[in-house]
């Protein structure tokens, strides 16, 4: 007796969109943050995150500022048409001032892959802490006045970990903070090398300050934890 096994057409389709949906779905994984963009830019705004294949059009004169989250790319395009690609942009009929900045790199895309919109620092490690041991950071900061975003206002607590140290809480009205501005609130600088646990509502972070960083403002790309 011969027994012949069909693979049913509906089930041939199901599994090709299946195919396709996940394609599109990595595809769809955020490559890039907008620093900064000129009013009036289309689709775009500050502290936006976009996709590869993206596109964006400038008007002569008008300005996007993208970092990019695995090459840390940091790119200034004036006028023209702008696709996003996965390390760079591609433009045309524009000009573009391209360089590279400190940053975590490959975290920083795996965040915004896991998260979508939700933030940059969101990938924390189960460890077993031995005593006295320091934990493991979830990210390394450049600058030693971040900028903090907020999913609502409230309390953000900065506790140095890795030597004595008072915490510092500060009450946040609105849900950016960028501590480097003057009048923001009383944040003291980050110490280069340090490691402090930062915490806003029920998330906290563990943030390691980079031996070089500099007290300075700057891109967001080096300084961003986004809650």
């Amino acid at each position: 007796m011969t027994v012949t096994f069909q693979t049913p057409l509906r089930a041939l389709a199901v599994g090709a969109l299946l195919w396709q949906f996940g394609v599109s779905t990595a595809a769809a994984a955020p490559v890039a943050l907008v620093e900064d963009v000129s009013d009036g830019v289309a689709g775009v705004q500050p502290m936006d995150y976009l996709n590869a294949g993206q596109t964006v059009a400038l008007a002569a004169g008008q300005v996007l500022t993208l970092s990019y989250l695995d090459s840390c790319v940091n790119e200034t395009i004036t006028g023209g048409g702008v696709t996003i690609g996965t390390r760079e942009s591609a433009i045309s009929g524009g000009t573009i001032n391209r360089h590279t900045l400190p940053c975590d790199g490959g975290k920083l895309l795996l965040a915004a892959s896991e998260t979508g919109k939700a933030g940059v620092t969101v990938f924390r490690s189960v460890t077993v802490a031995l005593p006295g041991a320091k934990p493991k950071a979830d990210l390394t900061l450049y600058k030693t006045r971040p900028l903090l975003a907020l999913t609502a206002p409230g309390p953000v607590s900065f506790e140095r970990l890795d030597e004595a140290a008072p915490p510092v809480t500060i009450d946040v009205p609105g849900t950016m903070l960028d501590t480097a501005k003057s009048g923001a609130a009383p944040v003291p600088p980050l110490v280069p090398g340090g490691l402090y646990k930062i915490a806003a509502g029920a998330k906290s972070y563990i943030v390691k300050i980079d031996p070089q960083a500099k007290d300075e403002a700057g891109p967001a790309l080096g300084r961003l934890i986004r809650f």
